[in-house]
């Protein structure tokens, strides 16, 4: 059982049709990723802004040709942001490139339990933006699940004191 402050219940249900999907670093799994391309195919959003300047599923670049080569995805479909190493970083940084595209709505895809500090953060730096969330289930056993919600917990709480959630 979680607090509902700071773990939110968000809807797995169906997407609504947004402009772009920003997926954040940090995908264990490609979990994130596969559900942003889930959106593309779908119709639902036509830009990926995919983020993170790591490795692996911290990577930007690495997520492009993953989404291209495994996921279907046109590369003219997807935009980088490659500087990031945060989650305050992936929203400050992609902002840009969403306003670029003329963006107005957009799909916020991370794990659940980042979701609540990655909302919070997107709505207080970008507010001319609308962000729908997009959660994706999180990646491994309940022991780990726990374990990265008390961090998110945490992160939360500093993100808040900070007044950047």
């Amino acid at each position: 059982m979680a607090l509902p402050f700071l773990d939110p219940p968000f809807k797995q249900g169906a997407v609504e049709r947004s402009d772009a999907a920003v997926v954040l670093s940090g995908d264990v799994g490609y979990l994130r990723l596969k559900k942003a391309a889930g959106l593309y195919r779908e119709g639902r959003v036509h830009l990926l802004v995919l983020t993170g300047a790591g490795i692996g599923g911290d990577s930007a670049l690495v997520m492009r040709e993953f989404a291209e080569l495994r996921l279907g995805v046109p590369v003219r479909a997807m935009v980088l942001e490659t500087r990031s190493t945060t989650t305050r970083e992936n929203v400050e940084f992609a902002a840009p490139l969403l306003r670029q595209a003329g963006v107005s709505r957009v799909a916020l895809v991370t794990s659940s339990s980042h979701m609540a500090r990655a909302l919070r953060t997107a709505r207080r730096l970008v507010p001319d933006l609308e962000w729908a969330p997009v959660p994706v289930d999180d990646a491994g056993p309940p022991s780990r699940i726990w374990r990265t919600r008390l961090q998110e917990w945490g992160k939360l709480a500093w993100y808040w004191l900070r007044g950047w959630a």
